[in-house]
């Protein structure tokens, strides 16, 4: 065990140099809070780098409209045991303040499709850059490669005493603060060194938790055929059963992969599953492959073509309204793949029907989901009961609090779980300036 090889103390220590983490430090050094950042990587924002395809989704303006009810419309986007916790902080800071909060930064937003907001620049890394120069322009020491050990809490000035182990040297450091903001994230991005430990952290300082499971992340099934289906981008309905019941539903382009499914209206139904799964509930994905119409429409729809080309072969039906690499598993499914020259005119009733079925609700049980190194939002986390809703404090431990997804929320596929980190850290940020000039 090293000796510690120095003690830095600041008013306000911030863990975690990420999108939650880089707001409360701007927010907190503007009101000016004395305020530093410790941080396990190498570089600030590692994951905000990885997001949105490489471009930052920052935020999702979809749900502004100018009313009363544009906050709680936003509200609607995130997930928690505490369904109710999200809205107190979006009324401090929602979709306006956010771009009006990067302008002000100097990095303008634009918009793509159905409200997504990126950087004009199309680039995360001018996300990073902005920070940087932010944090560097109001004089914000980012200390990296600190990877935090340890928390003890005094009733004595300072209050927090944070014990770090330094990368690069294996040499301890002890930092104090008397405020702390826990903004380490979840599990997702483990690539960029996001590894949960705030959970621990957290729980040290006895808050409990809400058991992570990946959210916004491609669905497993079980189903022999997968890999024939792989590849297939297709515009389809899809619908999340529990117990045999229908979740909910969502439209989109619906990708096939030879682990079973991908694509946004998955991504969005995947956090319903994942937690389902947990409890081990029975999950199912419904695919509508012809959703612009309904089983009545299908079926006139088939019988008419069936009708007018009875001479051909039945695999040759389908061509032109269906993905080519279906009609092999469609064949395979009614049981008809061993008799290639089966035309149309000799149709069974039985055959039909299961093509009636499949082309509108195609079963498929989802056994898993991918793991949280695929999962771009975790579900889960710090148990929110324990905490103020409007301020982010902690009810256990004053003076310490929390922003972005190490909290038991996480938001909608498009941008929501930025928005939220981005909320969250400005909230807890004035709430702390709040307290202290009172």
């Amino acid at each position: 065990m090293h000796d510690y090889q120095t003690f830095l103390h600041h008013k306000l220590i911030i863990i975690g140099a990420g999108a939650s983490g880089l707001m409360a430090a701007v927010t907190a050094r503007d009101l000016g809070i004395d305020t530093a950042i410790l941080e396990g990587n190498d570089r600030i924002g590692k994951k905000i780098s990885m997001t949105g395809d490489g471009r930052c989704n920052i935020t999702n303006d979809s749900t502004m409209t100018d009313t009363d009810d544009e906050v709680v419309a936003l509200s609607g986007k995130y997930h928690s045991s505490q369904a109710e916790f999200p809205l107190p902080v979006l009324q401090q800071f929602g979709i306006r303040q956010t771009i009006d909060f990067f302008n002000m930064l100097g990095l303008p937003l634009t918009k793509l499709k159905e409200g997504l907001m990126y950087p004009m620049s199309l680039q995360a890394a001018s996300v990073l850059d902005i920070f940087e120069l932010a944090l560097e322009e109001r004089n914000v020491p980012v200390y990296l490669n600190n990877k935090v050990l340890d928390i003890t809490v005094s009733t004595d000035h300072p209050r927090f005493k944070i014990t770090c182990r330094k990368n690069e040297t294996d040499e301890q450091v002890v930092y104090t603060s008397e405020y702390l903001f826990i903004c380490t994230g979840g599990l997702t991005g483990q690539n960029a060194g996001t590894d949960g430990s705030g959970y621990v952290l957290a729980q040290n300082m006895g808050h409990a938790m809400v058991e992570p499971v990946p959210a916004i992340v491609q669905l497993k099934v079980q189903y022999p055929y997968m890999k024939a289906l792989s590849g297939i981008k297709l515009q389809g309905r899809a619908h999340i059963l529990v117990n045999g019941e229908v979740v909910r539903s969502e439209t989109g382009e619906i990708h096939f992969a030879d682990y079973g499914f991908s694509g946004p209206p998955i991504l969005q139904l995947s956090r319903i599953a994942a937690v389902h799964l947990s409890r081990g509930d029975s999950v199912t994905l419904s695919i509508d492959l012809m959703p612009s119409r309904t089983k009545e429409e299908v079926i006139e729809f088939l019988e008419m073509n069936w009708g007018t080309f009875a001479h051909r072969p039945v695999a040759e039906s389908f061509i032109g309204f269906l993905h080519k690499k279906l009609i092999p598993v469609l064949l395979k499914e009614a049981r008809i793949d061993q008799e290639p020259n089966l035309l149309c005119q000799d149709l069974s009733w039985k055959t039909k029907g299961i093509f009636y079925k499949i082309l509108k609700r195609w079963d498929f049980k989802v056994t898993d989901t991918h793991s949280f190194e695929k999962a771009q939002a975790t579900a889960g986390g710090i148990v929110t009961k324990d905490l103020f809703a409007d301020t982010l404090e902690s009810k256990l431990v004053p003076g310490l609090y929390f922003a972005g997804e190490v909290m038991d929320v996480d938001g909608e596929f498009g941008g929501y779980n930025l928005q939220w980190a981005w909320s969250s850290g400005y909230a807890a940020a004035m709430a702390l300036g709040k307290h202290i000039f009172k």
